[in-house]
């Protein structure tokens, strides 16, 4: 898989990804320097980024047949995002969104934001992109919980970061235990979160708005699973207390040598998000 970082909020998310033999890493920024980088120059308004956007096909050119593409909403950047990614369209396509703190932008910011982040959502629902991941910085705050200012978005990052790295290797071993089922195809909206089993709270990485179906993935210590004889009764009991309304609940269970057990979940909706 590719990961393609688009301004400074999609390339320090994208950076991440560099040095894990599973991902190339593109960064395209304004004022960017390095082998895998490409500088932009600096734009007046979001849709002078599109107009004046360069002939990226070479950069792009070794793309892998997967991309993973970051952007940050409300940036003037998040204008080139349409015609940078016509530049890979033969590919494979998930979009990762990052919705920043609308309390803190200016009125221009928040108007960018609520364009890119519709248009892509009705590009991901019309089949152009497989998927649309959504993240607010909001909720990455609460979950990461008091952070120092030096490092602060570096922290929240890697929230994001390891739990996309987590999942997709763990979906290429065996699990000790699995029930999932592929959400439809309609369910093409989705984000990432985190569960607390002993405390039964869960965290996601954005509010979805209706979800039809979820997947917690566990990660269980090796000795644990070997020995606790109450695990496997807790993960069922609190699995059918998520099983309401309509939503469609699966969970995976993997064995880890961590000390400390985790879960991540998925969420996934039809519904375009506001």
């Amino acid at each position: 898989m590719t990961v393609i970082g688009l301004g400074e909020a999609g390339c320090n998310i994208a950076e991440k990804f560099e040095g894990d033999s599973g991902y190339k890493v593109k960064l395209i920024d304004v004022d960017i320097e390095g082998d895998n980088c490409f500088a932009l120059k600096k734009q007046q308004h979001p849709e002078d980024y599109e107009k004046n956007f360069p002939d990226i096909s070479k950069f792009l050119s070794d793309c892998d047949e997967y991309i993973l593409f970051f952007v940050g909403g409300g940036g003037d950047i998040s204008g080139a995002t349409l015609k940078l990614l016509n530049y890979v369209k033969d590919r494979k396509i998930y979009v990762a969104y990052i919705r920043p703190d609308r309390d803190i932008l200016g009125s221009v910011s928040k108007l960018q934001d609520n364009l890119v982040f519709n248009v892509l959502q009705e590009y991901t629902r019309s089949g152009v992109f497989l998927g649309m991941i959504l993240i607010s910085n909001n909720n990455i705050e609460t979950i990461v919980g008091d952070n120092p200012v030096v490092g602060y978005f570096d922290k929240l990052n890697t929230v994001i970061t390891n739990s996309i790295v987590t999942l997709q290797k763990a979906a290429e071993k065996i699990a000790v235990y699995d029930n999932y089922s592929s959400p439809k195809d309609i369910s093409c909206i989705s984000t990432y979160g985190v569960y607390d089993l002993d405390n039964d709270i869960e965290k996601l990485f954005y509010d979805l708005e209706y979800v039809d179906d979820k997947c917690y993935y566990f990660f269980i210590n090796k000795t644990r699973l070997e020995t606790d004889g109450d695990l496997f009764k807790k993960i069922k009991n609190s699995m059918k207390k998520k099983a309401v309304d309509k939503t469609k609940i699966s969970y995976i269970i993997h064995s880890t040598d961590s000390k400390e057990d985790f879960c991540y979940i998925t969420a996934c909706t039809s519904k375009i998000q506001k």
